[in-house]
């Protein structure tokens, strides 16, 4: 018999917390080997246990796993909170990405600067209470079940449940309007094509990327990345290559996010952005993936067969390219991946000019974006 899953993370909520209260609703117990100081950090990162270098880590199956929604993902397939098909789990993963949109802004606020504290906290109240809550709430009305997806306990509803105990310690007049939920590619060109989707309620949680497909109006990045990812069978043959799949694209997304972000930093503070992301890309995250490709010696990263990870660790190998081909030097199994999936007939039409395939962003695709999303 397997023994208990065992949290590796501080004494604190943070991104463990979410963990905590997806096995409590499945009923299983779990240890908590809580880090008391930066030497038994360094331990974990120095015998090879983080992946990334970063916790929160949960030993389960044999596995030691990082990345937060890589651990949910494999707990909620496990103990069959997950959906009985890919469609429900795709709208499984779109709630509950709209509930970590919501919830991340309320777990920074603490490390909020005092000045801006007040400033976030309306940002937080308006959020609150004109989008996540309303949308949630809008759900659960359309179809008068109990739950959010097929009538059924998922790790949606659980992540909302522990968001709306979140939302109650900040200001329990947050959920008054709310009954429901006390227990329970087409260009936009300019602002009035997003008012337009947001008015017809195409847009769940009022914000894009939005893909039609199926039937459906998806949202939330990952969510249409998992549901895509399993129609076309590039997820994985069972749940222990599912949940490597998710936590390589987490590391994948953690480095993508600093990239894609670095064209709306003020000027100022640019260098420095760049300096970091030379520093993670080479220390960090590249020597992660290098050294799952040489401890295999397979062509991919999980089960020798192409996998979302692989696209999407590919893409991100060109964005870092075009930043500077020097950081790739030291690399050659994830060059050899690189050209080896760049090489695939569909991936190597993509990647052709005039392909649907975006440039980087310059200055006026940005002022375009500002005026369109108005930020």
């Amino acid at each position: 018999m397997a023994g208990k899953p065992k949290l590796h993370y501080f004494d604190a909520r943070g991104r463990m917390e979410a963990i905590r209260w997806l096995l409590a609703a499945a009923g299983v117990e779990f240890e908590e080997k809580l880090l008391e100081s930066s030497e038994d950090l360094d331990k974990l990162r120095h015998d090879g246990s983080l992946v990334f270098q970063q916790v929160p880590m949960v030993e389960i199956d044999g596995m030691k796993l990082v990345q937060t929604r890589a651990i949910l993902n494999y707990i909620a397939t496990k103990y069959d909170l997950y959906g009985k098909d890919m469609k429900e789990r795709a709208l499984i993963d779109m709630y509950t990405e709209g509930v970590a949109d919501l919830s991340e802004m309320i777990l920074l606020l603490p490390l909020c600067p005092p000045d801006q504290k007040n400033a976030k906290l309306t940002l937080i109240r308006e959020r609150t209470t004109n989008r996540y809550l309303p949308a949630f709430e809008k759900v659960l009305k359309s179809h008068g079940q109990d739950y959010l997806v097929g009538n059924k306990l998922s790790k949606a509803d659980i992540h909302l449940v522990e968001l709306l105990y979140y939302v109650e310690e900040l200001d329990p007049s947050l959920l008054a309007n709310f009954p429901l939920l006390k227990f329970e590619e087409k260009l936009i060109e300019k602002p009035e094509d997003l008012d337009k989707l947001k008015n017809d309620g195409s847009l769940l949680f009022q914000q894009v990327p939005m893909v039609e497909i199926d039937g459906m109006n998806l949202v939330q990045t990952r969510a249409i990345l998992n549901y895509i990812a399993t129609k076309y069978n590039l997820y994985g043959k069972d749940i222990k290559e599912r949940v490597l799949i998710d936590m390589y694209s987490e590391g994948v997304a953690d480095l993508g996010e600093m990239i894609m972000l670095l064209p709306l930093c003020p000027a100022a503070e640019k260098d420095a952005k760049v300096t970091l992301i030379r520093e993670k890309t080479t220390n960090r995250f590249l020597p992660a993936f290098e050294n799952v490709l040489k401890s295999h010696g397979q062509d991919y990263l999980v089960g020798n067969k192409l996998s979302r990870a692989d696209i999407h660790l590919v893409e991100l190998l060109y964005y870092v390219e075009e930043l500077d081909p020097s950081l790739l030097a030291n690399f050659p199994l994830l060059k050899a991946l690189k050209a080896r999936v760049s090489n695939l007939p569909a991936v190597k039409k993509f990647l052709q000019p005039g392909s649907q395939r975006k440039p980087p962003a310059d200055e006026k695709k940005i002022e375009e974006a500002r005026k369109v999303f108005k930020f």
